[in-house]
C-alpha cells in the first residue's frame, strides 16, 4: 500500500511539474491569451457564478457575455500584435 501511495505521489508531482512548465511556456509565447484567460476567470468568479446562483436567465446570459468578451477581445488584440498569427 505504501508503494502505491508513493508511486501516486510521484506521478502527481510529475504532472504538477509538467503543468507548471507548460504554463510558463504558454505565458512567454502567448501573453495576450493568458491575460484574456485570467480576466475571464476573474469575471466568472465575480459575475457568472452569482448569476447562476440567483437562477435568473438575464443575469446568466449577461454573465456568459461578460466572461466571453475578454477572450474575444484578446484574440483580436493577438491578431494585431503577433506578426506570425494568420
Amino acid at each position: 500500500m505504501k508503494n502505491l501511495i508513493r508511486r501516486f505521489k510521484e506521478c502527481l508531482d510529475n504532472l504538477t511539474f509538467r503543468a507548471l512548465i507548460a504554463l510558463q511556456v504558454f505565458a512567454t509565447t502567448e501573453p495576450v491569451r493568458l491575460r484574456a484567460a485570467l480576466v475571464s476567470v476573474v469575471m466568472a468568479g465575480a459575475v457568472l457564478f452569482p448569476a447562476l446562483a440567483s437562477e435568473q436567465l438575464a443575469q446568466s446570459i449577461a454573465g456568459v457575455i461578460v466572461v466571453a468578451l475578454p477572450l474575444v477581445a484578446g484574440e483580436g488584440t493577438r491578431r494585431k500584435v503577433s506578426p506570425t498569427y494568420q
